[in-house]
């Protein structure tokens, strides 16, 4: 069996082993995976963090250790909360890196991360690493504001809407599924708007029930979601009032509250 970790700032991963394949998600930086099969200059993959499975070029490849895979599943990680961040190891030019991203063997005293035998150092940020908590949930949603909706996205340069809100619950150490409709299944069921609080998830669904959109809620009056960019919309119990077209946008289907959300809102 082959291991692997994300060496770039984003990985895609397709549905098919194509370049012209739709795709389906993203490895971000210091997320590992494991090989499941390979086909001439790609890899299937499913991945350590939300076991999502879909395919990678192998020019992205970068091997690492049964033992060190193992290590990464069993401790979580340090997770990077600011929009952006420069680190470089010897040799090699600096790599940018965005939030989401996972920062395995970070050391805090020396600025440095290390995977198996290679030692990162940060040169320099945008913000800091802050603290992982319900109260700044909200403020961490904020930083996406205007990332355009990209298919399979999970990064302030473009997101869908379950990845939008895996990567933030990331940032706070609440892991999530990949899809909305997988999302939909985990946690509590909050049994009415009025009842819901900030980093609340709305999901929603089409006439046959099928869940289709995920939003994180603010308030409940507000939610924030990826649908054509990041935004702010108004929430009632019909549903997601679009401010700008002025007309009903997202049937409300279910609202969850996910395990780890047990930290004051203030």
């Amino acid at each position: 069996m082959k291991y692997g970790i994300a060496w770039h700032s984003i990985i895609p991963m397709r549905k098919e082993p194509q370049e012209q394949s739709e795709m389906v998600s993203q490895l971000m930086f210091g997320e590992s995976y494991q090989v499941l099969t390979e086909n001439d200059q790609w890899m299937q993959i499913i991945t350590q963090y939300d076991h999502y499975t879909g395919w990678i070029d192998s020019k992205f490849y970068r091997e690492i250790t049964e033992s060190s895979f193992n290590q990464f599943q069993e401790q979580y990680p340090t997770v990077l909360n600011s929009l952006l961040m420069s680190i470089e190891r010897h040799g090699a030019p600096p790599l940018l890196i965005l939030a989401g991203s996972t920062l395995p063997g970070y050391d805090r005293k020396k600025d440095s991360l290390g995977i198996e035998n290679e030692v990162f150092h940060i040169r320099w940020s945008f913000g800091n690493f802050g603290t992982r908590g319900l109260n700044t949930i909200n403020k961490t949603a904020g930083q996406f504001l205007n990332a355009p909706y990209l298919w399979g996205g999970r990064s302030i340069f473009g997101c869908d809407c379950s990845g939008f809100v895996q990567v933030v619950y990331k940032i706070h150490g609440i892991p999530l599924k990949r899809d909305s409709s997988q999302q939909a299944e985990q946690g509590e069921i909050v049994t009415s708007l009025a009842n819901a609080r900030l980093g609340d998830l709305a999901f929603f669904a089409n006439d046959e029930g099928k869940v289709y959109h995920v939003g994180l809620i603010l308030s409940p009056d507000e939610i924030v979601h990826s649908s054509g960019y990041v935004h702010r919309d108004r929430l009632d119990e019909t549903g997601i009032f679009n401010l700008e077209t002025q007309r009903y946008t997202h049937k409300l289907f279910i609202i969850r509250r996910v395990s780890g959300q047990s930290l004051p809102e203030n």
